[in-house]
This record gives C-alpha cells, sequence and structure tokens, in this order.
C-alpha cells in the first residue's frame, strides 16, 4: 500500500517567515504544503482536509484562539501546531487545553522543534493504526460466537 503525503497548512502573514516554514516542510517530499496568508483564506479551504495546521497565533483577520476553536469544531482530527511570537505560558497552556496539538514559540529552534513536533504526529499516527489493525486482527481470531457453543441463548 502506497503512503499517501501529508497535508499541511502553514497559515502564515509574515510572508519572509511563511516561506522559511514552507521550504522547510517541502524538504520532505511526503509532505504536501500549502500556505495561507490569513485565517478566512485557510478556513475556505478546510474541505481538503489537511493533517496538519502550522497556526501563527497573530493573524491580521482572525485570533488564533479562534481559528484552533473554528478548525477544532470542523474536524477535530486535525492537528494544531501554533507558532507565535507570545511567550506567555497562560496562553500556552489554554491553547493546549482547547486541542491545540503543540505551542511552539518563534526562535532559532522553531523549525528543529516544527519537524520534531510533526515527527511525534505520524509516529503516534503510526501506532495508533497499528493498535487498530491489531484489535480488529484480535476480534476476528476470538470472535467469541464462533467458538462457544451451547443451546441457552
Amino acid at each position: 500500500m502506497a503512503k499517501s503525503a501529508v497535508k499541511i497548512f502553514v497559515v502564515e502573514d509574515d510572508p519572509t517567515y511563511c516561506k522559511m516554514i514552507e521550504y522547510v516542510l517541502q524538504l520532505n517530499p511526503d509532505f504536501e504544503v500549502m500556505s495561507f496568508p490569513n485565517a478566512r483564506s485557510c478556513m475556505d479551504k478546510l474541505h481538503l482536509k489537511p493533517d496538519i495546521v502550522t497556526l501563527d497565533y497573530t493573524l491580521p483577520d482572525l485570533s488564533g484562539e479562534d481559528v484552533l476553536k473554528r478548525i477544532m469544531n470542523t474536524d477535530p482530527g486535525i492537528k494544531v501546531i501554533i507558532l507565535s511570537g507570545q511567550t506567555d505560558i497562560k496562553t500556552a497552556v489554554g491553547l493546549l487545553r482547547q486541542g491545540a496539538y503543540d505551542y511552539i514559540t518563534k526562535d532559532d529552534e522553531t523549525k528543529d522543534k516544527l519537524i520534531n513536533t510533526i515527527h511525534h504526529i505520524l509516529q503516534n499516527k503510526e501506532l495508533s493504526t497499528e493498535v487498530n489493525r491489531l484489535k480488529e486482527e484480535l476480534g476476528k481470531k476470538y470472535d467469541f460466537q464462533k467458538v462457544i457453543i451451547g443451546q441457552s441463548k
């Protein structure tokens, strides 16, 4: 079975920073990257079902918190990584509680942290798929309706 591309949306209003994130992500040939300069253009394309959204916390049209809520309401399976210049712990914790997968502050290590986080998301997805496959296999192998023989209902 061929592996499908991982769809990643980059929502970033700073064109230079956006290009940098796009470039780093596109180094992996398994990543299909689309970028958006504002929240509304991203929201209009959610029907394309991205696997991951990197979301700038400060956008010109909506706050990162509002966009996160809308994404979670549309599809809670989308993993949202918040990228922000803010270092406020309360903000980060609040966003994580609302469903963000990770909160990364913009600094010299952002690229490495982002790649690491995406790697963890994909690893967890693989593990979850394997667990579900094994559960299904066990369910078929030990289907008690086929194993137990008796006359009572």
